[in-house]
């Protein structure tokens, strides 16, 4: 895309004077910029920085289980082995430059490519420039990137044979427009940044956020200098990735005046949200700042869960009661079939409050699913001796057969044969009330 506007115009006359890379700065970059360290295959272990091949009696079973380090004898790095029968290693990371020119803020984002065969002591590493965030003062974007290659499986398959060009910036409707904000987890440790960007709070810690919306933060958002500044990292990516409603910020500012530190921002944002429901101080200190918020989250979760349960029992009820006549109408012929056999007793549910507390109790859907409204579906209840409930069953009355019988949570109980055999032998009780 051509540069258009006067801001674009003075990033592209900057983007064309930026120095190359310093000697130290690709040798940071081939030395760090790595994920593995090296192979395990049989006996031997490849060390994928300097290509040396040694004997090793670890076993590979050990190295999936519980893992391996070891020296490599060539190069002395200390390595980090995993198993694999690979013969060629490749990968790719992204690697940053921070830098300020001509009163911007730039984040230079490199692919470091390393390729290596085994058997070979050379290797091939390229470093190539992907895309650039070129930030003023007033936390204004302009992208310059290389275009990509059509790829359905790679969002970021850049084509580094064609040059950079201002691209749209990354808030356009194209989601594929997030590749160009990069959180790369190599950063190189020799960083400058503006002055305005170092005064609102920036210490060279990155808390989940990449280097270019951390610093936009920072130039255009008094509270996310305020969170950085109060070392509530956490709330600040949380705020970034989420938000943070209006009134949850005296409960920060609470929490700054007590130097408490919020270490989960998802579990204390619940747990505020719990505060509210129980209509509990979000001003006192003493709720705002618990010694340990996932105790008192799940606690308090706990408490409401049982109060929802509460409130959905007793809806169920109050629907319960405006079939209760219906189901009377239709099924009443057959209350009162009740038949005992191996110490087992099976009888029609004669209520649809009934059907409601069997649900319950069973942790099955005969009531959510309302087969007190079925007109060919009768429900019966299988007990022991002692009232307790063993199963739920369903006749068809149609064909006047078992359709189902469910234990707790749907579950097959060691009596289900012997309640149906039960039911069956019985089938004929219901027959003669449906003709009566």
């Amino acid at each position: 895309m051509k540069a258009r506007t006067k801001l674009q115009k003075r990033v592209m006359e900057a983007h064309c004077k930026l120095p190359d890379l310093t000697e130290n700065q690709k040798r940071w970059a081939i030395e760090n910029c790595h994920g593995e360290d090296a192979y395990l295959t049989k006996d031997e272990i490849w060390c994928l920085h300097c290509g040396e091949i040694f004997k090793s009696d670890v076993s590979q079973l050990s190295v999936d289980v519980i893992g391996h380090e070891t020296i490599c004898p060539n190069c002395g790095r200390k390595l980090k082995v995993t198993t694999s029968r690979k013969k060629k290693f490749k990968e790719n990371w992204y690697y940053t430059i921070l830098t300020t020119f001509k009163g911007f803020q730039v984040c230079r984002n490199f692919i470091v490519a390393t390729y290596r065969k085994r058997g070979e002591r050379d290797r091939y590493v390229s470093i190539d420039e992907a895309v650039q965030n070129w930030i003023d003062e007033d936390g204004n974007e302009t992208i310059v990137a290389r275009p990509c290659n059509q790829n359905f499986m790679v969002y970021d398959d850049w084509n580094f044979s064609k040059p950079m060009s201002i691209k749209t910036n990354r808030t356009s409707y194209n989601s594929s427009m997030d590749k160009y904000d990069i959180d790369s987890k190599f950063i190189y440790p020799i960083r400058h940044v503006l002055p305005k960007i170092r005064r609102n709070g920036y210490t060279g810690r990155f808390t989940g956020i990449s280097c270019s919306e951390l610093f936009k933060l920072l130039l255009t958002n008094n509270k996310a200098e305020m969170l950085i500044k109060t070392k509530q990292f956490d709330l600040l990516r949380h705020m970034h990735v989420k938000y943070i409603p209006d009134n949850r910020w005296h409960s920060i500012n609470i929490c700054n005046r007590n130097r408490y530190i919020v270490k989960d921002a998802s579990i204390w944002m619940d747990y505020m949200d719990l505060l509210d429901y129980f209509h509990l101080d979000t001003h006192n200190a003493k709720y705002v700042c618990p010694s340990n918020v996932k105790h008192e989250h799940d606690r308090l979760l706990r408490k409401k869960k049982i109060i929802e349960e509460r409130k959905e029992s007793e809806k169920k009820r109050k629907e319960a009661r405006k079939w209760e006549n219906l189901y009377k109408k239709e099924k009443g012929k057959f209350f009162g079939i009740c038949f005992v056999g191996n110490g087992i007793e099976v009888s029609v549910i004669t209520s649809v409050a009934d059907i409601a507390e069997e649900g319950i109790k069973m942790h099955h859907c005969v009531y959510d699913m309302e087969y007190y409204k079925k007109p060919n579906s009768l429900i019966l209840s299988a007990k022991d001796m002692h009232g307790n409930r063993i199963e739920t069953v369903e006749v068809s009355l149609t064909t006047f057969k078992v359709v189902q019988s469910r234990g707790v949570c749907n579950s097959k109980t060691p009596y289900h044969d012997q309640i149906i055999e039960l039911v069956n032998k019985n089938m004929k009780l219901i027959m003669e009330r449906m003709a009566s």
